[in-house]
């Protein structure tokens, strides 16, 4: 993270006003409750027990910095609580809560900082406001941010077969997982900032990936008063039907050509072998790399990447970097996406970057099999067998059961997850700003979904009043939330969009460098991250390892 424009400040001296003129404050912010460091440790130890609504305080820890250089994972000096609310027994019978942990800083920049989070959540994450991207550094905590993680309502059970999804069973924990957590875990937070500091947040920060990244649109549509700045990284805001795609049609165009496993069944995981992969990249390639003016085995106009892989079918007498005849209709099948038999689009096609090709291998087959089945349709279909459901399962059945309800899931897959509307009218009224970013390898989700989402936000707002307030960045050869051996992973979107709140500076571009710990040929390159719809071109001279020889266009 670079300068936030946020000077963190230690509870425990006279506690001068921020000068934050630009930066969201002023002079007549009222400033946090003076403590020295053992005031702050008693203070941390008497919020054990104290009562936010629907539930308490449980533990809470003053917790020394850690030692060494600063990380992704070290911590300075802080409070660190857990609680719960709504303790119940659900219709499945088990116990469920909704779980919190807080992070509240020694040294505090008045702000806060909600960090999404992952998977299914299920899993109470330690509370350090991770940032987006690649070879993160620092984290939120370190910058001096109060921070707050959830569970979303469940916890994954151990020692069972899918244990991370049984929680849809029950339709309490479905839609605090969906969409209820957000509002109830933020007032606890705040809540718990004005009983500690004294005062409430200057300003208030979402900031997820995935999982995480769905629950930060779902904050912009659903909550918009509860945040200023909001990054939604990777997001499944359609994560219902990205999920059927992602696991009964994917599952069953690769078992039409799949090697049979030891179990008797296709293996859905090699319907290519490696050198077929290495075809589907080496093709992708050569029929799109230097479309931005650059050979640089990156794909940067996206936008321009049209191959057919049909036309990569071997052809008579030809063996080399060209797949067979069913294995390049298979590869079409892939990247277009699934259709029901109406030919109505399930979720997204996928686009035509050279890191895609891992897609068919089908990654998060077990994740989305999962959620489909238990979580997100109705009713559920609670199996010990992932892969029997995808094989077996309908993609027009399923997908219908997206939007189906009965007496006892009174709202649907779609209702509850899902975060698909344009209308942002409260949060851009407030002057909240959001930064949407997707990798082009992304094997989860689909830059081509959050295009046609942001084409919409174009079409209520006008293309400029959108870039006002909403902005997506697509980032070439990058994997899901980081990583990607074709691509730059590494940016600040944090710093972006908190000079963006708090400065009123938008983010045209961000420059993005690649890593070696990421795969990459090329460590150490530079690339512009250009705001949707531009495009990174090469200016035609200049070392093409430099950003600064690429312009947006």
């Amino acid at each position: 993270m670079r300068s936030l424009c946020n000077a963190t400040m230690p509870a425990g001296a006279v506690l001068l006003t921020l000068a934050l003129s630009g930066c969201g404050g002023s002079d007549g912010d009222p400033e946090p409750t003076a403590m020295t460091l053992e005031q702050f440790q008693v203070a941390c130890a008497a919020l054990n027990g104290t009562a936010v609504a629907g539930g308490a305080v449980s533990e809470s820890t003053f917790t020394a910095a850690s030692d060494g250089a600063a990380s992704a994972t070290a911590v300075p000096q802080h409070c660190l609580l857990r609680g719960a609310m709504n303790q119940r027994t659900g219709i499945d019978g088990k116990p469920y809560a909704l779980g919190f942990e807080m992070s509240l800083p020694f040294t505090w920049n008045k702000r806060f900082y909600y960090q999404g989070g992952s998977g299914v959540d299920g899993t109470l994450f330690r509370a350090l406001g991770a940032y987006t991207g690649g070879g993160n550094t620092r984290n939120a905590l370190l910058d001096g941010y109060a921070v707050v993680t959830t569970d979303s309502g469940h916890r994954a059970e151990a020692g069972v077969a899918n244990g991370a999804f049984l929680f849809g069973a029950d339709p309490q924990a479905r839609y605090e997982y969906g969409d209820q957590q957000l509002p109830q875990v933020t007032a606890a937070a705040k809540a718990l900032i004005r009983k500690f500091y004294g005062i409430v947040p200057v300003r208030s920060y979402f900031v997820g990936c995935s999982n995480g990244g769905r629950q930060a649109m779902i904050a912009a549509q659903r909550y918009p008063d509860l945040f200023d700045g909001i990054v939604a990284a990777a997001p499944g805001f359609r994560l219902t039907q990205a999920s059927i795609q992602g696991s009964v049609y994917q599952a069953q165009i690769a078992a039409a050509i799949a090697p049979t496993g030891t179990d008797g069944r296709p293996d859905i995981t090699k319907p290519l072998t490696a050198d077929d992969q290495a075809v589907v990249r080496q093709r992708i390639l050569d029929a799109c790399d230097a479309l931005d003016g650059a050979a640089d085995g990156m794909v940067s106009r996206m936008s321009a990447c049209k191959p057919d892989p049909l036309a990569w079918a071997c052809q008579p007498g030809e063996s080399g970097n060209c797949l067979s005849a069913p294995k390049a209709d298979y590869v079409k099948k892939l990247f277009d996406g699934a259709r029901t038999t109406a030919g109505e689009q399930v979720y997204a096609p996928w686009p035509f970057d050279p890191g895609m090709a891992a897609q068919s291998a089908n990654p998060f087959y077990t994740i989305f099999a999962g959620e489909a089945s238990h979580i997100y349709t109705t009713p559920p279909t609670i199996t010990a067998d992932l892969l029997g459901y995808g094989l077996g399962a309908s993609v027009d059945a399923e997908f219908a059961k997206l939007s189906a309800t009965n007496p006892s899931f009174t709202r649907s897959g779609n209702d509850f997850t899902n975060a698909e509307s344009p209308d942002m009218d409260r949060f851009r009224a407030r002057g909240g700003k959001l930064i949407v970013f997707n990798g082009a390898a992304d094997l989860a989700f689909s830059i081509h979904d959050v295009e046609s989402y942001y084409k919409k936000v174009q079409a209520r707002y006008g293309a400029d009043q959108a870039a006002g307030f909403a902005r997506a960045f697509f980032v070439p050869g990058m994997g899901h939330c980081s990583g990607g051996a074709y691509g730059t992973d590494q940016f600040d979107a944090v710093g972006a969009l908190v000079d963006w709140v708090e400065k009123g500076t938008a983010p045209d571009a961000m420059v993005s460098t690649a890593r070696a710990a990421a795969g990459v040929a090329w460590p150490g390159r530079t690339r512009p991250l250009c705001a949707y719809p531009k495009e990174a071109i090469y200016k035609g001279s200049g070392s093409i390892e430099d950003a600064a020889n690429f312009s947006c266009q």
